[in-house]
């Protein structure tokens, strides 16, 4: 069989037409998986169509913004890696994966593991946003105590209430610790104990803090009777079941009722920054001991009840709450005034129940983490259409120059502070070096 030249230039026609025709259909079922996600068997697509789609995909996938945790110790789940906050969506990358210059995302550092020398550089502060976690007080990084520091981040979740994700609470598990009585001992028990015990409790290894939370137990141990366990001024030994890391036994029920025997515990916080409050209060409360507490300026805005801890802030030296101590233990029923929490289940502070219902993230690190790079998701998503890129300010952790417990003033000798000083000169690098100044 034999074509001429216009039989040919016809059926060339009718090929094209036809694979065209092939072509649009395979368009739509492109269109169809883009538009509602449908699953379409790839066996089905053209070569060309099959590629064409993949790199859409492809296209699609990197347009998702990029939020990555710079931190070494942080393992990521392969199922997790999609995250959906509300009507929007991020990939979850970690360490050390890179947001590539042209696309939008954020970096999260936790703070307590950052390496100021292992940053994702350069910047791109056009396109990707930095956030900081940080639940630490500045004795372990000292560099947060500069606001210069602080300003290399757009967004923070801190204990401050002023941070983008605040978590005062994070050492209160429930409101309800707060009047139970699980581990509660009626006041005329805990004085018959007192023939075994001290009246007050004293547990820390961890010395030499900013606080010089030591400098003042020595000097009260000269007026009361006081247990000191742990490494600081140690005086008595902790039973065998709870020698060890006794910071994995905190949580452990036997602990908590060898706790609630004593009427005091000497909770002093290891720094002072608003609302920087720890276990160290929460569990004396848990338990129904009467903390005698010094660390956040705003502890009053967090106490269950107006009189729910001895604050040293209104004892200016240890002689003076020796005394106040010895009238409670002369007097049940002012002793008590600390305790109406337990004794009569009143909590008068309603922004503590307010807190955790409006934040139930606080109390679990997970959900606290997932928190906030949603938070930053969205935020980067908001890129572009006008929202204002803040800077992290001195409110969102506000952690003033180390005070003493015992002075009540800073100490200039104070070792912490010396730290702080030290630190001015790689703050100014580091901000330089970010900045590319």
């Amino acid at each position: 069989m034999s074509f001429d030249l216009p039989s040919l230039g016809v059926l060339s026609q009718t090929r094209k037409y036809t694979q065209d025709q092939n072509r649009l259909h395979d368009l739509e079922k492109v269109a169809k998986i883009v538009r509602a996600d449908c699953v379409v068997d790839p066996g089905s697509l053209s070569p060309s169509t099959l590629s064409e789609t993949r790199g859409h995909s492809r296209t699609v996938q990197e347009e998702i913004p990029k939020i990555v945790r710079w931190e070494k110790r942080y393992y990521l789940n392969p199922k997790d890696t999609i995250m959906t906050c509300d009507n929007v969506k991020c990939e979850r990358l970690a360490y050390p994966d890179k947001i590539p210059r042209d696309l939008k995302g954020a970096y999260i550092f936790y703070g307590i593991s950052i390496n100021f020398d292992d940053l994702p550089l350069p910047r791109h502060a056009d396109k990707v946003f930095w956030g900081l976690l940080h639940e630490e007080s500045p004795r372990t990084v000292h560099f947060f105590m500069y606001e210069i520091g602080l300003s290399l981040f757009n967004y923070s979740s801190t204990f401050s209430r002023y941070s983008d994700v605040p978590f005062p609470l994070h050492h209160l598990r429930s409101i309800n610790d707060i009047t139970s009585k699980k581990y509660f001992i009626e006041t005329s028990k805990k004085n018959s104990m007192l023939k075994e015990i001290s009246p007050i409790m004293y547990l820390q290894s961890n010395c030499g803090t900013s606080t010089e939370r030591d400098s003042y137990v020595k000097q009260l141990m000269k007026y009361q009777l006081i247990d000191s366990y742990g490494y600081c001024l140690n005086n008595k030994q902790l039973p065998a079941e709870f020698k060890g890391d006794y910071m994995q036994i905190f949580e452990d029920d036997r602990f908590l009722k060898f706790v609630a025997r004593y009427k005091f515990v000497i909770a002093i916080e290891s720094g002072v920054c608003d609302d920087y409050v720890t276990e160290k209060l929460w569990r004396a409360i848990h338990v129904g001991v009467v903390p005698i507490y010094f660390g956040s300026p705003s502890i009053k805005d967090w106490l269950p009840n107006d009189k729910s801890a001895i604050l040293l802030q209104d004892f200016p030296t240890p002689q003076l709450l020796s005394l106040h101590i010895d009238q409670l233990m002369q007097d049940d029923e002012m002793y008590e005034t600390y305790l109406e929490h337990k004794t009569k289940g009143i909590i008068t502070n309603m922004k503590l129940d307010h807190e955790l219902k409006s934040r139930p993230y606080q109390n679990d690190r997970d959900k606290l983490f997932n928190e906030f790079e949603c938070f930053m998701c969205k935020k980067v998503h908001q890129l572009g259409n006008g929202s204002y890129k803040q800077v992290m300010t001195k409110k969102h952790y506000n952690c003033p120059e180390p005070i003493s417990a015992l002075t009540q003033t800073v100490n200039p000798e104070n070792m912490h502070l010396i730290l702080k000083d030290n630190e001015k000169y790689k703050v100014l690098r580091i901000y330089h070096k970010v900045n590319g100044l």
